[in-house]
């Protein structure tokens, strides 16, 4: 499941939040996701670029109404040029700024609790804690749903994910030698950011430095990490340098390979991630933290930590004594059981796959708050049109498992499941507040954007599209045929339109060709028609008369209204000769009952005894029977000449329409086309018979062109689901 992913936070340097943020990009990344990190840059944003992550920065690391103007800027601009799916943010400087993006750009925001905050009556006012949140830990779920009136039913615990095996495969002995420590130099590690409200423990330990250094004079101190308290601690441990005369303690800064020193570590002493960092390297740690202390990690003390998010928040000190005699037997004893205890507990509990997993979880939900609807269909709906009624059908059998609705001009007359909702194509202000709820906006099967039957038609369309774009829908061409586009004005409507069609599958070579021509080449995919997804094992022919001494024959003639009577009664002459001569009854099928009907009756009384007029609209797996029934067809429909094909039923192709020739074309049958202005008893009882004669060609050319175009067909389904799944 493809997403753009936006991740927001103050900054990349060291730290829990940080290294958190890091992992679970790197993750997302791995697992196919588009993504994009904002903040004021850092150490990790090396790392975030060599995996492929873009970072944008943005002065998210402080709250001054510059940084926060700035960052509004920066990040609106971005975002309305790569449109993220949803965006996750991890501190509350960038709730906010993300917050007021995201409102103006109705894009769901994600937020990640990594701590308790002082939180006042003005904090509370402003906070924006999205419309999904995760924590990392059930107290800081208790501190969010607390403080800040949150639904606990939109919070979900999450892990502060530890790439294992990144961590345990460094050799301690090379790690030591890479770090310039001797091999027997017991080291103790530090890693934090070191700012007034995460550095306590450090300066804690700090006074004890001197005692620790008189037990273990072959012991090392490495304090890792940066920040504003990094000169005060620096200044400290010179202090004690002098005090001991060697470097005891060494100032390393921000570092990037932290699984070198975890490795190297001989004890570990902090909380959070970098202590679950260590575990997993196989070092012995030590809970200790600005908010508290456990003491040494071991199976113990698992449900105190794991309930913290190894924090030791509300956890007491021990006495000054108490923490130098633990360190001494840190330093002094076999932990082996310790070690395990630590290892399984990282990976049992805090896989970075867990973390991906939860994250992905809250997206979809905060997607699924914001866009409850997976589609919106429009197209020839209502019209009591076989071709688009059978199409609509196949692709309500693609999206049984979404939620949608259907723009139509007959509700009565559109044949959908009973879960589907159904709007009318001109209720513009219920069109365009659904647009608001619905992810993917298509245009359904057929020759929907061309201008030859009527510019209105047209006209339409690309007002429903253009309405989808600007309620920043995802938008489909659905199995479609394009063009032609006789007025120039429509023409640059629809190149205009097609630049933020977001995916068009199309049915015939003519219209790939026809959009290549006028520019566009990106996101295009020649399909096939969707009626190719029926399968022909799944239908049960029908006979509606018994005629089982004759041959029957499919027929549907586009003849309009107004033909006078000699010329239906010419070709009704035809089909009697043709029927005297090869022993045929006809099927008379109203494709578009309204348009057919008519001219459909007045052929079959003159054609007594030798036809079956199919006298009532019925629905298209009805009418696909009397298709399947039939040894031959003569077929002005498109759609009819569609299900011949997936039949391998040989018929006589009558083109009234550049679709028709194009399809034509593409099965190979072209020399059999019969043009509509060439239609008379002649010219149908010439063709017919080279119908008949050419009968076993025929039936594999359509046999060949059904088995590549069902191959084909599956591409519309696929690229619908895609865009659906990667809102």
């Amino acid at each position: 499941m493809h997403k753009k992913i936006a991740i927001l936070c103050m900054s990349m340097n060291i730290g829990g939040a940080e290294t958190h943020i890091l992992e679970l990009a790197k993750q997302l990344k791995k697992s196919g996701n588009e993504i994009t990190v904002y903040s004021n840059g850092g150490v990790y944003v090396e790392q975030l670029e060599s995996f492929g992550i873009r970072h944008v920065k943005a002065p998210l690391h402080a709250n001054t109404l510059s940084n926060l103007i700035r960052s509004y800027r920066i990040i609106l601009k971005d975002f309305k040029k790569n449109r993220p799916s949803v965006v996750h943010s991890h501190t509350r400087i960038s709730n906010y700024v993300a917050g007021q993006v995201c409102k103006r750009l109705s894009i769901p925001m994600v937020t990640t609790v990594h701590g308790h905050f002082y939180s006042d009556f003005f904090s509370r006012l402003v906070a924006n804690w999205g419309c999904r949140s995760l924590a990392v830990s059930e107290d800081l779920k208790e501190y969010l749903v607390t403080n800040y009136n949150y639904d606990p039913q939109r919070v979900i615990l999450t892990v502060n994910g530890i790439d294992s095996e990144r961590f345990s495969r460094v050799d301690p002995l090379k790690a030591k030698k890479a770090l310039g420590l001797k091999a027997d130099e017991k080291t103790i590690l530090f890693v934090s950011r070191l700012d007034r409200d995460t550095s306590a423990h450090i300066f804690k330990f700090l006074k004890l430095a001197p005692i620790i250094h008189k037990q273990h004079p072959e012991a090392k101190i490495l304090i890792v990490g940066n920040g504003e308290d990094f000169e005060k601690i620096s200044d400290e441990a010179a202090i004690i340098n002098k005090q001991c005369g060697i470097d005891f303690i060494r100032m390393e800064g921000a570092r990037t390979n932290i699984e070198q020193y975890t490795a190297a570590a001989d004890l570990f002493i902090g909380v959070s991630r970098a202590a679950l960092e260590a575990m997993a390297s196989g070092a012995p740690t030590i809970l200790m933290g600005q908010f508290g202390y456990l003491g040494l990690y071991s199976d113990a003390i698992k449900d105190s930590a794991i309930k913290t998010n190894l924090t030791c928040r509300r956890c007491d000190y021990p006495s000054d004594q108490e923490i130098i005699q633990l360190v001494d037997r840190c330093l002094t004893n076999d932990l082996s059981k310790e070690i395990s205890d630590g290892r399984n507990l990282v990976e049992e509990h805090y896989s970075i796959s867990k973390m991906a997993e939860t994250a992905m979880e809250q997206y979809q939900a905060a997607i699924d708050d914001f866009r409850p609807y997976d589609y919106l269909i429009s197209g020839y709906y209502g019209c009591e049109n076989f071709g688009d009624d059978l199409t609509l059908e196949c692709l309500m059998d693609h999206l049984k498992e979404k939620k949608g609705a259907v723009l139509t001009c007959n509700k009565k007359q559109t044949p959908l499941p009973e879960d589907v909702e159904m709007i009318h194509r001109f209720s513009m202000r219920e069109i365009n507040k659904r647009m608001k709820q619905t992810k993917v906006m298509l245009l359904g099967s057929g020759s929907i954007l061309q201008d030859t039957t009527s510019f209105r038609s047209f006209f339409y369309y690309y007002v429903i599209m253009r309405m989808a774009i600007h309620n920043r829908c995802k938008t489909m061409l659905f199995a479609n045929g394009i063009g032609p586009i006789i007025r120039k004005s429509n023409l640059l409507r629809l190149k205009k339109l097609l630049k933020h069609i977001d995916c068009i599958t199309l049915r015939d070579e003519k219209s790939y060709k026809f959009l290549n021509h006028i520019g566009f080449y990106d996101n295009i995919y020649l399909t096939a028609d969707d009626s190719f997804s029926i399968s022909k094992e799944n239908i049960d022919p029908q006979s509606p008369c018994t005629m089982a001494e004759r041959k029957i024959v499919g027929v549907n003639l586009k003849i309009p209204h107004e033909t006078p009577d000699a010329q239906i009664s010419s070709l009704a002459d035809g089909l009697f000769y043709l029927a005297q001569k090869h022993n045929l009854f006809y099927y008379l099928i109203p494709f578009h009952y309204e348009q057919d009907f008519k001219s459909l009756s007045r052929l079959s009384s003159m054609l007594p005894n030798t036809s079956y007029l199919i006298n009532e609209m019925q629905k298209p797996k009805e009418i696909i029977r009397y298709i399947a029934a039939a040894d031959y067809q003569i077929f002005e429909r498109l759609h009819g000449q569609i299900l011949s094909t997936i039949m391998g039923i040989p018929f006589l192709p009558i083109s009234y329409d550049l679709k028709i020739s194009s399809f034509a074309h593409q099965v190979g049958i072209e020399t059999y086309l019969l043009e509509h202005q060439n239609l008379c008893k002649e010219s149908l009882i010439a063709n017919f018979e080279k119908i008949i004669e050419d009968q076993a060609i025929i039936k594999q050319k359509l046999i060949n062109y059904s088995e590549k175009a069902k191959m084909n067909v599956n591409v519309n389904k696929e690229k619908l689901i895609q865009l659906i799944e990667e809102y």
